[in-house]
């Protein structure tokens, strides 16, 4: 993909400036959220949609960011689109590349002249949507009824091939089904319970039966590996603890503000955060294979370690404030230097019990840094620039 290695350092450097940089980014950066919208303008930079039910018929000379409950999108252009949301449906579109995943996930018409990446519960692309490049999939029943004029991967439970593949095709699943019509250009790799390979299917290279991976032998670790996992994960919560709190009591303007976009603008900053928590470990990647990005890739990756304490600051400090609303008579007050560290430690310690719940704790404490990496992204960026 050296199509990325030339988009991903702009990409990079716009996160970058949106986060530290002045006012003017923001002018050039469309942001809509709302319970339900449709977006339908013409765009020449980044947008970043978010709205529980949204329609996206956007254009753009740049880059496209959307989440949502349920999305359509209908007739939208951009150089790369990423989508995130719950039933998310594509129709008549035309990108470079696309990332997506959702829980439902229907790819019905248009053309994505790279690269496609998709993940769902339940993936169906028609014979109608193009893929000029390599598709890497994942799901819980994918289908896939186009032709796939790169590489193919996929991982699923079932899998249901019924179109050529130009390149490799590697295949992974519970059950891989390739239909009668199907040619693959390339070897064709496969590890799965049950395949079903129709007779007058045609694969180019070799067929090759994956062997199935090893299982760690986890009774060697034992009890030292969980009591080591236990010293860090208490380490690593207490330590969060004081950053939360101390951050609250050292930057009461940003918390304040923060807190705001979070109670006024929810889908928007969790989807602003989703995009940011996923997009720049891959940006940073990314930089890191390029000599000349090598000290751009530091730098992102210094602010996003210096982000992660006021992420969370920023939920913390939300859930104390929330609760203080509730409870607190003075709560129409500014809050003191006391009130900041009292509720903000109450909201931690909220947090840390609620961490102990297996599986749930964990999700919680991902939320919560994600929700506060947005509010943090958009009021960040904002508060510094009203000082210049």
């Amino acid at each position: 993909m050296s199509y990325y290695r030339n988009k991903f350092p702009i990409i990079a450097l716009a996160m970058l400036l949106t986060l530290f940089s002045a006012g003017a980014l923001f002018a050039q950066i469309e942001t809509r959220s709302g319970e339900s919208f449709t977006e339908g303008g013409v765009f020449e930079d980044m947008v970043f949609l978010a709205a529980g039910d949204l329609t996206v018929s956007a254009k753009s000379n740049d880059d496209i960011f959307a989440a949502g409950g349920d999305v359509s999108v209908t007739g939208a252009q951009a150089e790369q689109m990423l989508v995130v949301g719950g039933d998310i449906l594509f129709t008549e579109v035309a990108f470079q590349d696309l990332i997506t995943a959702g829980g439902n996930l229907t790819l019905v018409s248009g053309d994505v002249t790279d690269d496609l990446v998709a993940a769902a519960g339940s993936l169906d692309i028609l014979s109608e949507f193009s893929i000029g490049g390599s598709a890497v999939l994942s799901g819980g029943d994918v289908t896939v009824n186009t032709p796939v004029g790169g590489e193919l991967r996929v991982a699923a439970g079932q899998l249901s091939l019924n179109a050529n593949v130009a390149g490799d095709a590697h295949l992974v699943g519970e059950k891989v089904r390739i239909g009668p019509e199907v040619r693959i250009g390339g070897d064709l790799r496969h590890r799965a319970n049950t395949i079903e390979i129709s007779p007058t299917a045609v694969v180019d290279g070799e067929i090759i039966a994956l062997e199935a991976p090893t299982t760690p032998d986890y009774e060697k670790w034992g009890a030292k590996a969980a009591a080591a996992a236990a010293v860090f994960f208490l380490a690593f919560v207490i330590g969060a603890a004081i950053l939360v709190v101390v951050v609250s009591l050292a930057l009461p303007s940003l918390m304040n503000s923060a807190a705001k976009m979070i109670r006024t603008n929810p889908f928007s900053t969790l989807g602003i955060g989703f995009l940011v928590v996923v997009a720049a470990p891959v940006v940073i990647a990314l930089l890191f294979a390029s000599i000349l990005g090598i000290p751009l890739a530091l730098m992102i990756l210094s602010f996003y370690v210096a982000a992660f304490p006021l992420a969370l600051a920023a939920f913390a400090y939300f859930v104390g404030m929330q609760g203080r609303a509730l409870i607190s008579k003075s709560a129409s007050e500014a809050p003191s230097a006391g009130a900041r560290i009292i509720w903000s430690a109450l909201a931690v310690s909220i947090l840390l019990v609620l961490s102990l719940i297996p599986f749930i704790g964990g999700l919680i404490w991902l939320i919560a840094y994600v929700i506060g990496m947005g509010a943090i992204v958009t009021r960040g960026g904002k508060a510094l620039s009203s000082k210049a």
